[in-house]
């Protein structure tokens, strides 16, 4: 073997080394990240014209070479990221939340929950959305606040994950919700306020939301989503949020109920309609559920929106009273009673006051469908 020949396998093998210790570099620095895939794409140059030198490979088999090289870094990226929580070296569209980096990767995307610590990371596949960290680690903002300045201030929420508390304006099912800038209004019940129509935030879901089935319009809700974009339509302002995911949460189990009478009785009055039931109130102006935090609505819009069922108005009584004659069931209460009329031969509850007895009002028989 000729001096020079020995020469060049020397240099091979000490080329090989510095390819793999910087790739092994790339693989476990942590920091700063910019320098991961220069340091890596070094690797691979050094690594290709080895090769190129040592096989006397043609151009254009060696830009496959370099293409394979390529294409196996990346894969191998996406593998050592799965298998060892790692930021991945080949992250683009990097986006930010207040404490937050979300870097994706190949196939995958990897959340920073804290911006200064390196290990403790979430990895999670690229299709899984919302937001994965912890949603109290992020600060409310109302959305009075936040749209008006939103068009102002829009490059600096763009590609940014928020936490926005607000009330519905607007609810499209499972799918997606608006929130607009509102005033309070003097009727307070069922959540109601005075909504602006300059400027619209409309919240998109990855996927059905079924947490959205406890909400309606003017229920206050709190969502962390990603604002992606700002488009005008028809003079007015939409900004979009997506990837979003509900964060507040609606305690329907407890609420108290609270019976306005009548002044002069003026008999039973319907208030509400379902597939099974007809209910009316009887000598009452009317009903109010109340839930936390001041949350007030009228029994027909809390029954309407899934807040109340049925079964909930059977809750605690004081008193039970059944009717041997005709199977109706009184539960009395404090300030009001509830008439469940035989199911069998009618579709009534009646709401009356306190003093409501079987003979005080008449279930409607129940018309049978052909």
């Amino acid at each position: 073997m000729t001096t020079k020949k020995k020469k060049d396998q020397k240099l091979n093998k000490i080329s090989l080394i510095i390819s793999i210790t910087l790739v092994l570099i790339a693989f476990f620095l942590k920091k700063p990240l910019v320098l991961r895939p220069i340091i890596w794409l070094i690797a691979l140059f050094i690594l290709a014209l080895n090769i190129k030198k040592t096989k006397s490979l043609k151009n254009s088999t060696f830009i496959v070479t370099i293409l394979c090289i390529i294409f196996l870094s990346f894969i191998l990226d996406a593998i050592s990221v799965i298998t060892l929580k790692r930021i991945p070296i080949f992250a683009y569209n990097i986006i930010n939340s207040e404490n937050a980096r979300v870097y994706k990767g190949i196939a995958v995307r990897v959340w920073q929950c804290d911006k200064e610590n390196y290990d403790d990371l979430i990895v999670a596949p690229f299709y899984k959305k919302g937001y994965m960290c912890d949603a109290d680690d992020l600060a409310a903002m109302d959305i009075n606040s936040f749209l008006n300045s939103a068009v102002e201030n829009y490059d600096d929420y763009k590609n940014m994950y928020i936490k926005i508390k607000g009330k519905i304006s607007k609810k499209n099912g499972q799918n997606y919700l608006e929130m607009r800038p509102y005033e309070t209004s003097d009727i307070t019940v069922n959540g109601y306020v005075n909504f602006a129509d300059n400027i619209t935030l409309r919240i998109v879901f990855p996927n059905n939301s079924h947490e959205l089935d406890d909400y309606d319009v003017y229920d206050e809700i709190t969502i962390v989503g990603l604002v992606k974009n700002l488009e005008k339509e028809n003079e007015k302002n939409y900004i979009y949020m997506s990837d979003s995911r509900v964060v507040s949460e609606i305690n329907l189990n407890e609420f108290t109920i609270t019976a306005t009478p009548e002044k002069e009785c003026t008999g039973k009055n319907l208030i509400y309609t379902s597939d099974d039931n007809k209910i009316y109130l009887y000598c009452l102006e009317d009903i109010i559920i109340n839930y936390a935090d001041d949350n007030k609505y009228e029994i027909a819009t809390a029954l309407s929106s899934n807040k109340l069922t049925i079964d909930n108005l059977k809750v605690n009584p004081k008193e039970i009273l059944v009717d041997d004659e005709t199977n109706n069931t009184i539960y009395q209460y404090d300030d009001y009673s509830i008439m469940f009329c035989n199911p069998e031969t009618s579709e009534d509850i009646i709401i009356g006051n306190k003093n409501m007895k079987f003979d005080s009002v008449t279930c409607d028989v129940k018309v049978e469908q052909e």
